[in-house]
């Protein structure tokens, strides 16, 4: 498989499993490694796995963001950025309010800007609530809509497009998804021009073999992209080109977690201006 970049930029999000360790995090290196994503969003990083040597593995190449609303917690949703790539404009973290296990959901954020060029836009990974049913439907929603308040401030205060990416712990076409929609969102699964792969995202746990301590095995996902719980959205898409979205379905990928990776190649456009005032009163058009 040819894995460069189709584009000049490549994002990839990953729910890593919170699950031991062992030498996962050695295979997860290989992966981001292999794929050298610009941006890499996490989910699922617990204690367990900050404490694990994927940080110090993946150090030569990537920076990992901390936030000073992060102090006190643990930030489940990091972002990486390559070394020596960006300048970092903004950032922040956020928990999400309502229903969050172990004070696990949550999202980080960042605004972005590029050094060979000056082009800029902003990143979230996110983690969004997990169980099923109407009222967890609605605690998805009620992230969403909290998501939204980074997605606006990056948006008008720095006029750029934002991608927001993670595992959402919903399908496509479900109350979640379809509010993303309501504020302007588009899936990239919908946008590639060139590729989309259009298959699943989760599935089965990989097997522990006790004797080497290996987790093996781990089936790829079944069924169409209408199964998939993760997702890379994006905010003002009018300044991303999608060329590409794939999702990693490789036997290391498919035995370091229960999720595959997912990324977009993507180049970035200029996005036109916004009117420094909002309108804040309808104006009706005269007809004749």
């Amino acid at each position: 498989m040819d894995y460069t970049k189709k584009t000049e930029l490549r994002i990839m999000s990953h729910n890593i499993w919170c699950g031991p360790v062992y030498n996962r995090d050695l295979h997860m290196r290989d992966i981001y490694m292999r794929y050298l994503p610009d941006v890499l969003g996490l989910q699922e990083m617990t204690p367990n796995l900050y404490q694990s040597r994927i940080i110090d593995l993946l150090s030569p190449e990537y920076e990992l963001l901390t936030h000073k609303e992060a102090e006190g917690f643990t930030d489940n949703t990091p972002l990486l950025i390559r070394r020596g790539m960006f300048d970092v404009i903004d950032h922040g973290w956020h928990l999400f309010t309502g229903l969050n296990n172990s004070k696990t959901k949550s999202l980080a954020w960042a605004v972005l800007r590029r050094k060979s060029d000056g082009m800029e836009f902003g990143a979230i990974s996110t983690h969004f609530w997990w169980q099923g049913g109407p009222e967890s439907d609605l605690a998805r929603v009620s992230d969403v809509d909290q998501m939204m308040t980074y997605v606006n401030y990056m948006k008008y205060k720095y006029n750029v497009p934002v991608v927001a990416m993670g595992d959402w712990n919903c399908r496509i076409g479900s109350l979640p998804y379809r509010r993303a929609y309501e504020w302007g969102g588009l899936d990239t699964r919908i946008c590639a021009t060139e590729f989309s792969h259009l298959t699943g995202t989760h599935h089965p746990y990989a097997v522990l073999n006790e004797e080497t301590k290996e987790y093996e095995n781990g089936p790829a996902p079944k069924g169409s992209q209408l199964t998939s719980i993760d997702h890379i959205f994006l905010f003002g898409h009018e300044g991303f080109d999608v060329k590409e979205y794939r999702v990693v379905l490789e036997q290391d990928a498919l035995d370091v977690s229960d999720h595959c990776p997912i990324y977009i190649d993507c180049n970035l456009k200029t996005l036109p201006e916004l009117p420094s005032k909002p309108r804040t009163q309808w104006i009706p058009v005269e007809t004749k």
